[in-house]
């Protein structure tokens, strides 16, 4: 019995410490996931670069893939090598999410002020805060990419407590 509730408490206690670690540290844990983004693309690229050669030899047709298996081999190793270059890119990406979703919130607001609903000001409002924390995002990407993984981080440490107390609580 008490072997079953501690295999089931291995992943929300494994969920507290990854939330914990991302909400402490998150740039640490950022450059931590675009390295292993990085090894990903480059094991994806390596091997579709052996699966193309072994393509080549076999049928002595140039692989349409080799092209992209060496590209996927060089993108990996920049991403291994310099991890907060995508980081970077996740905080660009965060920038374009919040001002598209911004401005379209803003619109729909506008256009729901034009039909004479009473509520036109809530999509207006978010619409107006997702594009300020866009414009914030554009100037400091670093910054959102922590804020974001914070949020990640508080989000798993919620759902770990909740899990956990299930487990300790639950009558197997």
């Amino acid at each position: 019995m008490f072997r079953t509730k501690w295999e089931r408490l291995i992943m929300p206690v494994a969920g507290l410490i990854l939330g914990l670690f991302l909400t402490l540290r998150p740039y640490s844990a950022t450059a931590a996931l675009c390295s292993l983004i990085g090894w990903l693309i480059l094991f994806a690229g390596a091997g579709g670069l052996v699966n193309a050669l072994a393509f080549q030899r076999a049928t002595c047709v140039n692989s349409p893939f080799l092209p992209l298996s060496v590209a996927g081999v060089v993108i990996g190793l920049f991403f291994i090598l310099s991890p907060h270059t995508l980081a970077a890119l996740v905080g660009t990406l965060i920038c374009v999410f919040l001002l598209v979703n911004g401005t379209s919130s803003i619109q729909a607001g506008l256009m729901r002020r034009n039909w004479g609903d009473r509520l036109w000001w809530l999509p207006l409002t978010v619409g107006v805060l997702c594009v300020v924390l866009g414009l914030y995002a554009l100037f400091a990407p670093a910054a959102s990419t922590a804020m974001v993984m914070r949020l990640v981080g508080v989000m798993m440490l919620c759902s770990g407590v909740v899990n956990v107390l299930a487990v300790l609580t639950s009558r197997d």
